[in-house]
């Protein structure tokens, strides 16, 4: 705990950030195009092992150990439901502010907060240079607010096998 809370230093305020820019991206669900261009783009500054888009428009990093086993996955999705009316907005949907403490808008809470949330842990953990035993997969997925949750299903049904890895747990 004490490497990780030493590697952590200045990851909390890009994460906020992060989070901000993601509130920002308006992702209704099936547009979720420009947030998931966000999210690979950070990944990667981020240093993951591997970030790519699969046929769905997810975004998947992954994080290698040394062994095949227990792969950890995180998944969170980008899309958010549409904003509605202004006039029920007390301000903007995708102001992305911080008040009291809090990230606000759109998204911020299911999931975009969560998302940047995920995603920097995985930075943390490559950050830590500490060896991971199996492998970490932060997934991004499109259309969960549309239900079915085509993203989810595509990501477990074909592109963790296509990549030949397997979620041994899910959060």
């Amino acid at each position: 705990y004490d490497i990780l809370r030493r590697k952590s230093n200045g990851l909390m305020e890009q994460a906020t950030s992060f989070a901000q820019e993601l509130v920002r991206t308006p992702s209704p669900s099936l547009q979720e195009g420009k947030v998931a261009k966000l999210v690979r783009q950070e990944m990667t500054a981020l240093g993951y092992d591997k970030v790519i888009n699969d046929e769905n428009g997810n975004v998947v990093g992954i994080l290698y150990g040394r062994q095949d086993a227990p792969t950890i996955l995180l998944n969170c999705h980008m899309d958010t439901m549409p904003a509605g009316e202004a006039g029920k907005w007390k301000d903007q949907p995708h102001t992305g502010k911080i008040a009291d403490g809090k990230l606000q808008g759109l998204g911020a809470s299911d999931c975009k907060g969560g998302l940047a949330a995920q995603i920097y842990a995985g930075a943390l953990l490559k950050r830590s240079l500490l060896p991971l035993k199996g492998n970490l997969i932060v997934a991004a997925t499109v259309a969960e607010e549309k239900g079915g949750s085509t993203g989810v299903r595509g990501l477990m049904e074909h592109t963790l096998p296509n990549l030949k890895l397997k979620a041994d747990y899910a959060i």
